[in-house]
């Protein structure tokens, strides 16, 4: 999970769009490795790839039930050029 502290392309939508004007895409969000744990769930946060890479092997080791990875990211770039991409057809 991408944790970026908000509604990233909404807060993103606003910026580009409408003059800055952000409104409720800020989040205060809870520990979600915490969260998780309170499920039964595996969960760690990597902070770097490094760390990420390890964690997806572990994940991957599992077989009992379900892996949460928390990324805390900073903004992220725009999506929507890669999926509205014009498609090459051969």
């Amino acid at each position: 999970m991408f944790n970026d502290g908000a509604f990233g392309n909404v807060r993103r939508t606003q910026e580009e769009q409408f003059g800055n004007r952000v409104i409720a895409s800020d989040l205060t969000n809870p520990d979600f490795v915490r969260y998780a744990h309170s499920f039964g769930a595996e969960a760690e946060r990597a902070r770097n790839p490094q760390e990420l890479r390890a964690a997806l092997k572990r994940a991957f080791k599992r077989r009992d039930g379900p892996t949460l990875i928390e990324v805390p990211v900073s903004q992220m770039p725009s999506p929507w050029e890669f999926i509205h991409m014009p498609r090459v057809r051969g």
